[in-house]
């Protein structure tokens, strides 16, 4: 499938184009808005790191304190843009934009490779495979700003789809093929230690596979190489975890752990998982003024479950699982194992994690499962007839309105979605806190990259903060820390139901935001 092939409807390859173009020029939007949306909060912490490691400060946030908070890869990566930019943080994060418009479009065009050797069909459901894959990707408003936001979920998403190419393609076949499946491997673990879960699933599976074809000590001599390359590739992340602070998790997950059976936890995941399936029917802020987002996960809701049942359908009819084709029996495998995986996290992140507002990240690589099922389920229906080709790329068009609404809207530092980098924080503290006074907060992203003498509280970036989390009032004052602003469920979290019984007073509001100073016990 050439990309933009004329087998493409016209009003496809047009639509592409325009999404191409739309996306790429953020990075070359007005100096004013190039820090905001869809840049958001949780970025600024990897940027920070990414700061100071161009600096040569070290693995930092704020410059002197070690921390492991955030995902390593992608913000390595960061560090590259700022070394390039030479102190010109504002030319780094256009790089930045640049380097998720690169992993975007090579994400989609990826997809489309795998739809159209994944499964058999004429070439004309192929070409359909190929391109609706690729738009389907490529349309998503929630792709668009998971892959826009300063984070890894982009280069993750990239990651699972070039190992899924390379597994499909027969890589591992080849002669060092293990070698380069665990480099794979190994590089996924490092844009997001929680692929540590598919890699063991993956290796577990492949041993089990390998053993029946060919007996215990062959499998081994293949999967042992492959488990070693992906444990050398993404051994100094776990080592520098170990040693600098006695845990392989982050301090970013040591501070969001928490083990319960929550309804609300289990409520989210399906939010999650259906926002992941079908990105194109997310639509940002307007989820919550739609009745608090009801009526949009209603209809994700019918539109999924349909989907599933055309889907099931499908596969018994079509009988895919019996392919005799080894890339298409091999694409079905990388698909089950995925699911697998998809199905650990979703029961670990559900019964271990606090912070269930970030679950659609944390089990966004769902997307790539549904935006290839939709398009094999999709593909013979609108390969039929050149009207219905016609018919689908109009109807991608129309879902594909909030991304090209939000990339347009971008260039003046809006989209559809709420505004996600915290510049009303600073603002409060601004007017009303001494530049050289420390202040604290329990989402310090924003406020930490553009302040100095900002303090994290909630331990994804301050190993120190951890301990205290229940009595937060204390570490405030055994640091001498007089200043704290956040939201009022973060007040309440940190200093109590009734701050003034710590010695805190309100001193100003803006919007959300409630800005407290220590006036003594």
């Amino acid at each position: 499938m050439a990309f933009l092939s004329p087998s493409w409807p016209r009003a496809a390859r047009i639509l592409a184009l325009m999404l191409i173009a739309v996306a790429g020029v953020l990075a070359f939007r007005p100096d004013a808005v190039v820090f905001t949306t869809p840049l958001t909060e949780d970025a600024y912490y990897s940027l920070s790191a990414a700061r100071n490691i161009a600096a040569g400060r070290g693995v930092t946030i704020d410059g002197s304190l070690p921390t492991n908070g955030f995902q390593p890869l992608f913000t390595f990566l960061e560090a590259g843009a700022f070394a390039l930019a030479g102190g010109n943080e504002t030319l780094a994060i256009r790089f930045t934009l640049g380097l998720s418009w690169v992993i975007w479009l090579a994400t989609a065009l990826t997809l489309g490779r795998i739809a159209v050797d994944g499964a058999s069909g004429s070439a004309a459901e192929k070409s359909a495979r190929g391109w609706l894959a690729t738009l389907l990707y490529l349309a998503g408003f929630l792709t668009f700003m998971h892959h826009f936001n300063g984070l890894e979920t982009g280069l993750l998403m990239l990651g699972y789809a070039i190992l899924w190419r390379a597994w499909q393609a027969g890589v591992y076949e080849q002669r060092g093929g293990p070698l380069k499946i665990g480099l794979l491997l190994g590089l996924l673990v490092l844009t997001r230690i929680d692929a540590a879960i598919f890699t063991a699933l993956f290796g577990l599976w492949l041993l089990v596979r390998e053993t029946r074809r060919f007996g215990l000590v062959a499998a081994l001599t293949r999967t042992v190489p492959m488990g070693l390359a992906a444990l050398a590739i993404s051994s100094p992340w776990w080592a520098y975890n170990y040693l600098e602070f006695g845990s392989f998790m982050p301090t970013s997950g040591t501070a969001q752990q928490e083990w319960a059976v929550d309804e609300r936890r289990l409520r989210w995941i399906f939010w999650a998982l259906g926002v992941a399936g079908l990105p194109q029917l997310w639509l940002g802020q307007l989820d919550e003024m739609f009745g608090d987002g009801i009526v949009l996960s209603i209809l994700r809701a019918g539109v999924g479950g349909g989907l599933l049942w055309g889907f099931w359908r499908a596969v018994k009819t079509r009988k895919p699982l019996a392919a005799k084709d080894a890339a298409q029996r091999r694409t079905w495998e990388f698909a089950a194992l995925l699911a697998a995986a998809l199905t650990v996290l979703c029961l670990y992140y559900g019964f271990s994690f606090i912070a269930y507002w970030f679950y659609y990240r944390y089990l966004f690589f769902f997307v790539l499962l549904a935006t290839l099922g939709i398009a094999w389920l999709l593909a013979p229906w609108v390969a039929a007839d050149t009207r219905r080709g016609k018919l689908a790329a109009l109807g991608l068009w129309v879902l594909a309105a909030p991304t090209l609404a939000s990339a347009l809207l971008a260039q003046t530092g809006k989209t559809l979605h709420v505004e996600t980098v915290y510049f009303e924080q600073l603002a409060l503290i601004k007017e009303h806190v001494p530049d050289d006074a420390r202040v604290a907060a329990g989402q310090s992203g924003t406020l930490g990259y553009f302040r100095p003498n900002s303090v994290n509280v909630d331990g994804k970036v301050n190993r120190t903060a951890v301990p205290y989390q229940t009595h937060m009032w204390d570490y405030l004052r055994e640091n001498k820390i007089v200043w704290f602003c956040d939201w009022p469920n973060y007040v309440e979290k940190y200093l109590g139901p009734d701050p003034a019984k710590h010695g805190w007073k309100l001193v100003a509001e803006k919007g959300f935001w409630r800005l407290w100073r220590y006036e003594g016990a």
